[in-house]
């Protein structure tokens, strides 16, 4: 599932942010004297094998001393599992720690990472040459909670997908930090529709993360550094039995362009309000989808995106009105051979008339189930059970269901024995034949 949601993410991102984006001055950086050190890991000839050694730094290159480093070890064999441990020392005079004596091998990984107030940094998983050792290099940045200190801008995505009994939701935000501070999200919230259900996150290897907030939506989590962060999260909502549908999900601080992106029937429309008028497009694997964008200006103030769905295929009554009365009839059938009713000869009339209404009834139904599965108006499970309950129903209705008429009497050619039983009888008396 996980696999199939990243898949999809990936083509359904290549198709948004390859769309172009209308130019738009951007905001003054506070901090774009200054050159943004990166962070480096790299095989060390000069360090012995199964070494890892790491520099911790600030953001002008100077040693952080004294700092707490752990290094975590995770262990995976397809025989004994899956195990973890961790090892921690303090940085020296220099910024610089040593882990010695580390096992070298496929199945080793080793990730370094330390904590300077509420921002956490990481190195990317390591795995150890063979002939050499590893050397890390870390930077550690000024902490801010506040999103308007940072020199922080957001994109995201909303895809729509309508399956058979819900909506299911896909979001992802690319968070770009073009400062030299780090920005630690305090209490930043998407709101997501009302009873909002399956919330799940995707994992990135930082603590960069979407957590459900009880039943107010979706948190931002995490230590966004300099550079260009990935969250996504999914969701679903219940679907109800009506042609529109309407959402509300907030917006996060500074976002400078949104997409919102349905896959689409052909008789489904997608407005959102505020946003470009919608065209059609195809992802990669050929699913007719409707697009739609809005790039915000600064002093935008926009708290909520606004999507409606129009033209959601809705199964019609008459399965259901045909499928209550052919377990009525049913039931009805069933008390007559106990003996519980009796119909007379109007009163059966009157039932093969039901009995034919109904059958036509869930014939009819059965034909739009069909026409809508083979224009992709109706999901698989839905088509399934659809077709079983219509199909039961005409079950249930009996034998007489299953004519293309109601059955006419059908005159009986009688015998000459019938005909003879059917003569008077002779009178008493009367002359003999002989």
């Amino acid at each position: 599932m996980i696999r199939h949601f990243v898949s999809l993410l990936l083509a359904v991102c290549c198709l948004a942010f390859a769309l172009p984006v209308r130019a738009q001055a951007a905001p003054a950086n506070p901090h774009a004297q200054k050159t943004i050190p990166r962070d480096l890991s790299a095989p060390a000839p000069d360090l012995p094998k199964g070494t890892i050694e790491a520099l911790i730094a600030d953001q002008d290159e100077k040693p952080v001393v004294g700092q707490q480093v752990r290094l975590g070890v995770m262990f995976q064999s397809v025989a004994e599992g899956e195990s973890r441990s961790e090892k921690f020392a303090k940085t020296d005079q220099l910024g610089r720690v040593r882990f010695d004596g580390l096992t070298i091998g496929s199945g080793y990984s080793y990730r370094v990472t330390l904590k300077s107030g509420a921002a956490e940094y990481s190195s990317m998983p390591i795995s150890l040459p063979e002939d050499s050792g590893q050397r890390v290099r870390l930077h550690v940045f000024p902490v801010v909670r506040d999103v308007d200190q940072a020199h922080v801008g957001m994109r995201g995505i909303i895809y729509i997908e309508t399956r058979d009994d819900v909506f299911q939701f896909q979001v992802m935000m690319r968070i770009l930090n073009l400062g030299a501070v780090s920005w630690v999200p305090d209490n930043v919230l998407i709101k997501l529709p009302s009873g909002f259900k399956a919330f799940a996150a995707e994992k990135g290897m930082t603590d960069v993360r979407w957590e459900a907030d009880e039943d107010r939506g979706a948190k931002l989590l995490g230590t966004f550094t300099p550079g260009q962060h990935d969250a996504s999260f999914r969701f679903q909502v219940p679907k109800q039995r009506e042609a529109n549908a309407y959402f509300s999900l907030g917006m996060l601080p500074h976002v400078f362009e949104m997409r919102v992106i349905a896959a689409a029937s052909a008789r489904m429309t997608l407005t959102v309000d505020g946003y470009e008028p919608p065209r059609t497009d195809q992802t990669e694997n050929g699913q007719r989808v409707v697009v739609t964008r809005r790039v915000f200006d600064a002093g935008d103030k926009v708290e909520a995106v606004n999507i409606t769905l129009s033209g959601l295929p809705v199964p019609g009554p008459g399965r259901w009105i045909a499928a209550l009365l052919a377990a009525a009839l049913a039931a009805s059938g069933f008390g007559a051979a106990w003996g519980y009713l009796s119909f007379d000869a109007p009163g059966k009339t009157r039932r093969d008339e039901e009995l034919q209404v109904a059958r036509e009834l869930l014939l009819d139904e059965l034909v739009v189930v069909e026409r809508a599965r083979r224009e992709g108006d109706l999901g698989p499970r839905a088509h399934s059970d659809a077709r079983k309950a219509l199909l039961d129903a005409l079950a249930r209705l009996g034998p007489a269901a299953l004519e293309t008429a109601l059955p006419t009497p059908k005159k009986s050619r009688k015998t000459a024995g019938s005909r003879r039983s059917e003569e008077p009888a002779e009178r008493p008396g009367s002359p003999s034949t002989g």
